[in-house]
């Protein structure tokens, strides 16, 4: 038998079964009309036109309490479709921040659909509008979960605006098996307040699983300074990831309870705090790659005929100010929150963030004075050239030590070349003779390390430099457009070698004088300007520093001669009364 026929055959069965379904099936009896639910349509506000059934009896319903779901009142109810509720756009807004919100979402219910900030420092920049790199998707998204949840809300769903202020926003959905009114309020500064609260209209016991989403955009090359992450903070610790790590698949924190979390880069973030301590915590990225996704997820909760439970989220949703984290109160949960771990002090940890933290009270508090962050940053290198004084003084110290008898070490080498041992033993007696520790040349450099890698990273994560100018400079926190800085830099690295003393090689010494500028200032044309205009400051007064220890420079060839010659007149001494003793 053909395609063709076999189709035909099964059409026409199909034809037969509708027309036999058609004929002989009752139909059903035509609805009632209702007189008292045509009077309640025309009594309702703006709100309630959309809903012919009346729902405005389930907005006065006593908070917490479920409306009834039996008898003539619970059959007034009905869902409206989702034709029926028109999709609203609402912006609410404080002082530093603004929030467009929407009823209707990609999933299912509100959501944030862009965030703007409105402080001055960020007027007429790309962040002002889209610090987070959305590009108009969603995010701060309540759900639940369809397997763990006994009730099933379909996608798209848009739910009814039950109210809208200027800083406020309340949504409400209701079906035959519950009721969620969603609420979203700003408070203070970057700090705002979800709640959330689900009721159980049916007569059986009825489980749920919350989830918030939050997202970040991923946008261009990702690195130190273009960093996109997921965080969860647990009863255990603090966990990110960035973008690279998801890439695989999703990442789940979930064996302790789950205090907060949420997505950011590098100077802005969306958190999310539940004042009761959630299950789960997801980080993923988007099915098109090009979002960090972050969902934390509820414990499973379970709700008798007509119980109700509410939720309450803090939200963060801004710049990433060290004092705004610290002093986060949009909940009070039982366990501490401190958000401020969502700034990335580097990779020293708590040292980093200990020495990051007195560099940051201590650029504010030149701020304060001068008025530009510019100057604050080379009054903070200035300080910590002073501190690190006795330290570099040290270095130069040993470094001249380790040159003045650089010849009697290369003649030890020469004498006890074949002999490793009995060469090693001679070199630490003659440090012993000389009072020369060559150690103590790189002990300094090991002391200040700390100190340079927590004011590295607190120049990266300070938000206060975001578009912030200074002479030539846009904005701190990007690389120099003219690479005028790390030129100059490189220039002041070859100064400052040409007078360092040289201990070693002097081949691999005129080597180093050369590639260390050019690799470095290489490394910092890519680099934010505010962190290049440390370093060449420091440089800066390094080179004052050697020019006033050190002098001319002692390298040149006039001064090797006469340093060869000094060493050719002592030797001859040293060997007679080498002879002499014998």
């Amino acid at each position: 038998m053909s395609f063709e026929r076999r189709i035909f055959i099964a059409l026409m069965l199909c034809a037969l079964v509708w027309i036999g379904f058609d004929l002989f099936a009752p139909k059903p009896p035509p609805p009632e009309e209702d007189p008292q639910a045509e009077s309640a349509q025309g009594d309702g506000d703006v709100e309630s036109k959309e809903d012919p059934a009346g729902d405005s009896k389930e907005a006065d319903a006593p908070e917490g309490k479920a409306p009834p779901t039996d008898g003539p009142e619970a059959a007034k109810d009905s869902t409206p479709t989702e034709a029926e509720v028109e999709t609203v756009h609402h912006e609410i807004s404080n002082d530093l921040l603004s929030l467009k919100v929407t009823n209707r979402s990609p999933a299912r219910g509100g959501v944030v659909e862009e965030v703007d900030l409105l402080s001055e420092q960020f007027e007429g920049h790309e962040t002002a509008t889209d610090p987070l790199g959305l590009r108009g998707a969603s995010t701060l998204e309540v759900n639940f979960a369809d397997a763990q949840s006994d009730f099933r809300i379909p996608g798209g769903q848009a739910f009814e605006v039950e109210s809208a202020s200027s800083d406020s926003f309340t949504l409400v959905h209701r079906s035959e098996e519950v009721q969620i009114k969603q609420t979203l309020k700003l408070l203070e500064g970057y700090e705002g307040l979800m709640t959330v609260e689900v009721s159980n209209l049916t007569q059986q016991d009825q489980r749920h699983v919350m989830h918030v989403t939050t997202r970040v955009g991923i946008t261009g090359e990702e690195g130190r300074y273009n960093l996109k992450r997921g965080m969860c903070r647990t009863a255990d610790d603090f966990e990110d990831e960035d973008s690279s790590d998801v890439e695989d698949g999703p990442i789940t924190y979930g064996t302790d309870p789950v205090f907060w979390g949420g997505v950011d880069n590098k100077y802005f973030g969306t958190l999310v705090v539940p004042s009761e301590p959630f299950a789960e915590c997801v980080l993923s990225r988007s099915d098109d790659g090009g979002y960090l996704v972050g969902s934390l997820a509820s414990t499973v909760a379970t709700l008798g005929p007509g119980e109700a439970k509410r939720y309450e989220l803090g939200l963060f949703v801004g710049a990433k100010e060290l004092e705004r984290l610290q002093d986060f109160a949009a909940v009070s949960p039982a366990n501490e929150v401190h958000l401020e771990e969502a700034i990335d002090w580097g990779i020293l940890g708590g040292l980093s963030e200990y020495l990051g933290r007195m560099l940051l009270a201590l650029m504010r508090f030149f701020h304060s004075y001068v008025g530009v962050w510019g100057w604050a940053i080379v009054l903070v290198t200035i300080v910590i050239k002073i501190m690190t004084l006795p330290l570099t003084l040290k270095q130069m110290a040993s470094m001249k030590a380790m040159k003045r008898i650089q010849p009697k070490i290369a003649a030890l080498k020469e004498k006890y070349g074949d002999d490793r041992v009995k060469q090693g033993q001679e070199m630490q007696a003659l440090f012993a003779r000389e009072g020369v520790n060559p150690l103590a040349g790189c002990l300094p450099v090991f002391v200040q390390m700390p100190v340079y890698i927590a004011l590295y990273a607190m120049l990266g994560a300070a938000v206060e430099l975001v578009h912030e100018p200074f002479l030539w400079l846009p904005d701190l926190t990007k690389q120099d457009p003219y690479y005028a800085l790390p030129l100059a830099l490189g220039g002041m690295m070859v100064v400052q070698n040409r007078m360092m003393p040289t201990s070693g090689d002097e081949m691999q010494a005129k080597m180093m004088r050369w590639i260390m500028p050019v690799v470095f200032s290489a490394f910092m044309l890519f680099l934010p300007s505010g962190l290049a205009l440390y370093i060449f400051v420091n440089i800066c007064l390094s080179v004052v520093q050697t020019a006033i220890q050190v002098g001319r420079n002692t390298d040149e060839p006039g001064a090797e001669t006469d340093a060869a010659k000094g060493g050719a007149k002592t030797k001859p001494s040293a060997d007679k009364n080498v002879g002499k003793k014998k």
